[in-house]
């Protein structure tokens, strides 16, 4: 059996991350023992398998929903994104503490995005309360990140996303996100989406 192939990254809030893909308890085994080896403060696993007997708690993992939404104008407060704002500091900021994100280290940034790729904030009192991507000639959207101060109240997700669906040219959209639980799901309903794939997420504390 081949082992998982580990890879390994900052979470955003700031704890480094062994990660992998797994189909049984044998290969988180080995993503343990690879994350052990490498110091690292936590082991996240993208699996089916319940790994709870592992000590692996159950987290909010990948999600891809899909649809063809109402199209509504963009709400008050949504503009492109600023290059002076762009910067990872802001994209770990807006998903700090969502299991699966992980921040960019200075290697890997700027990402590489598709040709036409749009970056939206929203601006609340002035600063920025969250991101959003979205490839308009595919239908393909990130799902919003919202920073912390701002998630007490979902409309700030409901609003990139919206915002979203405006800018795409074909009729069906598909929204891919880790980390999200009911609440933003529910949003995802609501404008007419369903989930058509759902990886659980995994996660092992090794250190603090």
């Amino acid at each position: 059996m081949p082992s998982p192939d580990v890879r390994f990254s900052v979470s955003t809030d700031g704890r480094t991350v062994a990660e992998a893909l797994v189909s049984e308890h044998e290969e988180a085994r080995e993503l343990l023992t690879a994350a052990r080896a490498a110091g690292s403060s936590l082991a996240w696993a993208h699996s089916a398998a319940d790994l709870s007997d592992l000590g692996f708690t159950r987290q909010w993992g990948y999600r891809k929903v899909t649809g063809q939404p109402a199209r509504l104008s963009a709400p008050a407060g949504i503009i492109p994104l600023a290059d002076a704002d762009n910067g990872p500091d802001l994209w770990a900021a807006a998903f700090r503490g969502q299991w699966g994100h992980k921040t960019a280290q200075p290697e890997d940034w700027p990402f590489d995005l598709p040709p036409g790729t749009l970056q939206l904030c929203l601006r609340r009192d002035g600063v920025i309360a969250g991101v959003c991507r979205v490839d308009p000639a595919s239908g393909l959207i990130d799902a919003p990140g919202v920073v912390p101060a701002h998630r007490a109240n979902i409309s700030a997700y409901e609003a990139l996303l919206t915002a979203a669906f405006a800018l795409v040219t074909e009729p069906d959209v598909a929204v891919e996100s880790w980390g999200e639980g009911p609440d933003r799901l529910a949003v995802c309903e609501r404008l007419g989406l369903t989930t058509a794939e759902y990886t659980p997420g995994w996660e092992f504390v090794l250190q603090g």
